[in-house]
């Protein structure tokens, strides 16, 4: 500590204060620091001193020290405006975005005039891909302050809103023979062992949005879109599955796609077909399923106490979230774009959030997580079969660890009267079921490639 602050009296509370506001506008960090520390020793009951003191922290990189600080000012008055744009600032510096737009909002609930607290919020907003939310908030700036350039620039720049262009789902669907005989050929793809990839009720829902039209016949019903043609299976045999799989491909055009179906049979193979736009599947036969249920790893057990522990919960999907459920997911895609990936479906799961509340007839159940006030993850699932469960999507950030397991084992809950499979992707590493499977030593055993056959 500087002599002249040592050796202060509290009487001179005041010239501490100013003599820390001298050394700070020189740019002395360390002796506007002492001065006001020597402020704060001084009268420990006053607000101010502390607030400066964590500023100094603050600008000093010594985060810890100064959010205890302003969180004692919010302990005695939790609308200090100062105290809570600054934990947002040390929010920001940590990453935590969620964190730090629940304190600007609070900053602003405080002190509604603060434009300039407003547009922070919106560029938080923007930075979690909530642009609904960002484009009000910009909107409300405007009401208020015609000409303001910073935000109505800013709300130039916002995406347009984005539907999926596909039509509406129709209640006569339900109608249809796929739909009505879901669980037959849903048992029967579990009795031949192929995952059904691209044929829960909910894609297949999808696929009549696109226009694919159905013929049903006495052992298969086949859809049919362009030169592609999915196959549900009546039969249960593999004998009688094969001879299926070569009277349809016989009387295709040449150059037509036919599946999904599985690279090598599980039994007796006698067609030598092409298979294109292969997917590495997980196969689960009945006999499997009871070791999995409930089923996990110590990482994944504690990932999901340490995110229950930081407040998430699960609800619906609803209007009341919507917006925040497709934000999680833009978040997904413009990860995968950044790293080169390819993005597919998105035009899908936009019809499926349009399509919601009508979906959940054909069984189709839906959750959402939630932490720090947005949603995390979400999973959209339909049940096929006897005990299949094939969830068609579900995605979460990367941050927090330990949504894909919460996700997993809470939509399980919600097919009480099913066993839960988990038949995703091998490489999309979805749950704890998964895992668990995965590393056992017959994990390649029950691996199949899936994919079209080439006429």
């Amino acid at each position: 500590m500087t002599s002249q602050a040592a050796q202060a009296s509290p009487n001179s509370y005041r010239a501490l204060l100013d003599l820390g506001y001298l050394a700070r506008s020189r740019g002395d960090q360390a002796a506007a620091l002492e001065y006001f520390e020597a402020a704060r020793a001084a009268r420990p009951q006053k607000r101010r001193p502390k607030l400066e003191v964590a500023r100094e922290l603050r600008k000093m990189s010594r985060l810890d020290e100064a959010e205890a600080l302003y969180r004692s000012v919010l302990e005695h008055q939790p609308t200090q405006v100062r105290a809570l744009v600054n934990l947002g600032r040390i929010a920001t510096a940590r990453g935590n975005v969620r964190l730090a737009l629940n304190y600007y909002q609070a900053a602003v609930a405080a002190n509604p005039g603060r434009t300039d607290l407003k547009l922070k919020i919106a560029s938080q907003l923007r930075k979690l891909s909530r642009v609904n939310e960002a484009r009000q908030v910009y909107e409300g700036i405007l009401a208020e302050k015609p000409d303001d350039a910073g935000a109505r620039a800013r709300l130039g720049k916002l995406a347009k809103p984005r539907a999926s262009g596909l039509p509406p789902f129709e209640r006569s669907w339900l109608e249809r023979d796929t739909f009505a005989r879901a669980d037959e050929w849903g048992r029967n793809l579990e009795a031949l062992g192929i995952p059904a990839f691209g044929t829960s009720v909910l894609t297949l829902a999808q696929d009549f949005a696109y226009g694919v039209t159905e013929e049903v016949k006495p052992d298969c019903i086949l859809l049919r879109r362009d030169d592609k043609t999915k196959i549900l299976p009546l039969v249960s045999e593999w004998k009688e599955f094969d001879s299926i799989l070569k009277r349809e491909a016989a009387a295709l055009p040449s150059g037509s796609l036919l599946g999904f179906v599985p690279e090598s049979w599980a039994k007796d193979p006698t067609n030598d077909f092409e298979i294109v736009e292969s997917h590495r599947e997980f196969v689960y036969h009945r006999e499997s399923v009871a070791e999995m249920v409930g089923s996990s790893l110590r990482e994944y057990r504690k990932d999901v106490r340490l995110l229950l522990k930081a407040g998430a919960h699960v609800e619906p999907i609803g209007p009341a979230n919507l917006d925040r459920v497709v934000a999680c997911n833009d978040r997904w895609f413009a990860g995968k774009k950044k790293s080169g990936r390819k993005t597919y479906y998105r035009d899908r799961t936009l019809w499926t959030f349009e399509n919601l509340s009508a979906l959940e007839a054909l069984g189709v159940r839906h959750i959402a997580v939630v932490l720090d006030d947005d949603v995390v993850g979400y999973q959209v699932a339909s049940p096929i079969g006897a005990s299949w469960e094939v969830f068609t999507f579900g995605q979460g950030d990367r941050e927090p660890r330990g949504v894909a397991p919460y996700l997993l084992s809470e939509m399980a809950k919600l097919f009480p009267g099913r066993q839960w499979i988990n038949a995703g992707d091998a490489m999309r590493k979805p749950g704890l079921a998964s895992f668990k499977e995965r590393f056992t030593t017959n994990a390649p055993e029950k691996q199949m490639k899936l994919g079209w056959l080439k006429v």
